[in-house]
């Protein structure tokens, strides 16, 4: 009996001090087994981020190489604003395009935010916005950097935006001497922030004066018409 009660008591003694073994100071508790096979949690969908260059032919450095057949719109080439890459518009083919002169100090240069935001809006039906910063009303820099840097900074303008020139004669870029060209467009532009619509197969279908905003209905019934059209 004497002995029964000695091996009760030491076996009691051991238990005790085996469960009251402090944690490791250093490692601390062991991983909790249940918590390491919990899935991790996703965040918060936060979409996709806004990439130019998924829009924008001109920053794509594997865009294949294209030719347009002359007297096209896609036969020019321009040099893209602030870089010293020429730009083949048949980059462009089969796409929408809205073609606008614009000026940094110009009373309708809060229209870049209509700008913006339409080709935000149709951009990924094959749509886009095309600037040509101007000094022909004399209301640019004569800065390409700055004006980069503008249109940027103030407007968050991610639309391709290529080299400053001039719209009218006698020293207008041959974009706006092809666009003057065709049928019912022989006016000169009289003003910064016109808008010329070019359809998906390369014909200017509209042109919008100074006055009329890029979002105004007639603007975007136009540009969803042309949109519709394979």
């Amino acid at each position: 009996m004497r002995r029964a009660w000695l091996v009760a008591v030491i076996c009691l003694a051991t238990a005790c001090s085996t469960s009251s073994t402090p944690s490791d100071p250093v490692s601390g508790p062991g991983p909790d087994p249940v918590a390491t096979t919990k899935p991790p949690v996703a965040p918060p969908d936060q979409g996709e981020p806004d990439d130019p260059q998924k829009y924008d032919p001109t920053t794509d450095p594997h865009a294949p190489a294209c030719t347009g057949d002359p007297g096209t719109l896609y036969a020019i080439d321009l040099r893209k604003l602030s870089d010293t890459k020429d730009i083949p518009l048949c980059r462009f083919k089969g796409s929408a395009l809205l073609i606008v002169n614009t000026a940094s100090f110009c009373g309708y240069t809060p229209q870049y935010a209509p700008l913006q935001a339409i080709y935000t809006k149709y951009r990924d039906q094959g749509f886009y916005v095309l600037g040509f910063p101007s000094k022909s009303f004399n209301q640019e820099s004569d800065n390409e950097t700055d004006v980069s840097s503008f249109c940027t900074s103030t407007y968050g303008i991610t639309f391709p935006m290529f080299a400053i020139g001039n719209v009218n004669a006698p020293d207008e870029q041959p974009l706006y001497t092809w666009l003057k060209a065709q049928p019912d467009m022989s006016a000169d532009v009289a003003w910064n922030f016109e808008k010329f619509l070019v359809s998906r197969d390369g014909h200017v279908v509209n042109r919008f004066l100074t006055g009329v905003s890029p979002d105004d209905p007639t603007v975007t019934a136009a540009i969803e018409a042309e949109l519709t059209k394979k």
